[in-house]
């Protein structure tokens, strides 16, 4: 089967998850027992469950804005029963949003809604996406470099909420829920015991995990370690994750499990070492580091997030935001810092030189840090905002993790519109 070679092919690191993402581009389903399926719309758009009960459908996710007609249109190609009920495994717009597809299809239908479960903390989600949604407006756009990106609203809240654990029992079938706190603090793994399948949300997306965001609240890597901890004492058959194709196999599916619960306790163990012996968050970060045999892991690369995120996040969770600099605690406005040490330096031209050189000699970290100052301390210069774009085009290509490149882009964009002002 094409499906199988092309996941072997995965599996080994010899196919690029875009090559996945065009074969099940539309909407693909993809058997697992009988009684259930996976959907697929690509890799950025999570995957979605489908369970057939003598009730109706349970319906594990529901897709994002963008493709969740299509997620619809292969539920309905499979079947054409009512939906029953929807678990959301955690609040995110591209797991939820298809909700308000089923609720307008049962209207139409002249049918009961389907109920929604979820775990208690994505009401609080949801409210908070209410009070921030010119914020995630900005952030979703800049993080995916669609300028002009408008965040939803009208999230579908759920029915029903738990807080640890929940077993349902839906039409002769029982199935089970679990909380855990990785991504995200609401989120949820779905277990069918009688199946062995196991949809796993984001706690698994055939990357690093995402678990250092700089843009988005809280996230939790000890707590993510955990939870595929608990998951692997379930030796699921089949792992359906939050994005990717399906794990085939108990051996592959804890193993697939088992890596990205030890990179995460790699990563929190080392940096708790550290902030037990008082070093400051600059030293940890340069310290720490997961293990290069883990990240070569296809379903491992840091391609997203990055290590060194994941590391400030695990600061964060411990001891707050202060990073034990003393001039961080109450710091002067960057504008006055930049205009003293262009002054030291013999003007802000004399920083922006500097941070060019630093640049094409691959110190790119060094490099921003000067580029910055530069621009802040002669912000209508266009010249020096040229070079500061050109040192972020540079740290943008030195950067492996998407999310580092974009917000590296967004401030390339930004000193390039300022030096042609």
């Amino acid at each position: 089967m094409e499906q199988d070679r092309l996941f072997e092919r995965l599996w080994i690191g010899a196919a690029a998850m875009e090559e996945w993402t065009a074969a099940v581009s539309g909407g693909s389903a993809r058997s697992i027992t009988g009684s259930v399926i996976a959907i697929h719309t690509g890799y950025l758009f999570g995957n979605a469950t489908a369970v057939r009960t003598d009730a109706g459908l349970v319906l594990v996710d529901t897709g994002s804005r963008e493709t969740a007609s299509q997620t619809l249109a292969a539920l309905r190609r499979w079947d054409d029963s009512p939906v029953h009920t929807v678990i959301y495994t955690h609040g995110h717009i591209d797991h939820t949003w298809g909700a308000r597809l089923l609720d307008q299809e049962a209207d139409a239908r002249g049918i009961a809604r389907p109920r929604i479960i979820a775990h208690r903390h994505v009401l609080y989600r949801f409210d908070r996406y209410d009070a921030t949604h010119g914020l995630n407006s900005l952030v979703m756009g800049r993080q995916f470099n669609q300028p002009g990106y408008t965040f939803p609203e009208g999230h579908r809240r759920p029915d029903e909420v738990y807080d640890d654990v929940l077993a349902l029992m839906v039409g002769g079938v029982r199935i089970e829920l679990f909380h855990g706190r990785g991504e995200t603090d609401d989120a949820t793994f779905v277990w069918l015991p009688e199946q062995h399948v196991l949809a796993s949300g984001d706690f698994v997306i055939w990357v690093f995990p995402n678990a250092g965001n700089p843009r988005k609240v809280q996230r939790f890597g000890p707590d993510w370690a955990a939870a595929l901890r608990r998951m692997q004492v379930l030796k699921p058959e089949v792992l359906i994750p939050g994005h990717g194709p399906v794990i085939f196999g108990e051996a592959r599916a804890a193993q697939v499990l088992g890596d990205g619960a030890e990179v995460l306790e790699r990563l929190t163990d080392q940096t708790l070492e550290l902030m037990n012996k008082g070093s400051s968050l600059d030293d940890i970060l340069h310290a720490v580091s997961a293990p290069a045999e883990l990240l070569a892991k296809p379903y491992l690369l840091p391609k997203y997030d990055d290590p060194e995120f994941v590391v400030r996040n695990i600061w964060h969770l411990y001891a707050g935001w202060f990073d034990g600099n003393p001039a961080h605690l109450k710091p002067a406005p960057a504008i006055e810092l930049a205009a003293e040490l262009a002054s030291l330096a013999g003007g802000a031209d004399k920083l922006a030189q500097r941070a060019a050189v630093l640049a094409e000699g691959g110190r790119t970290r060094l490099a921003a840090h000067l580029a910055e100052l530069a621009g802040t301390a002669s912000p209508q210069d266009r010249a020096i905002q040229a070079t500061r774009a050109s040192v972020y085009e540079w740290c943008a290509e030195a950067e492996t993790s998407l999310i580092g490149k974009a917000i590296f882009a967004v401030y390339q964009r930004e000193a390039t519109a300022q030096s042609t002002f």
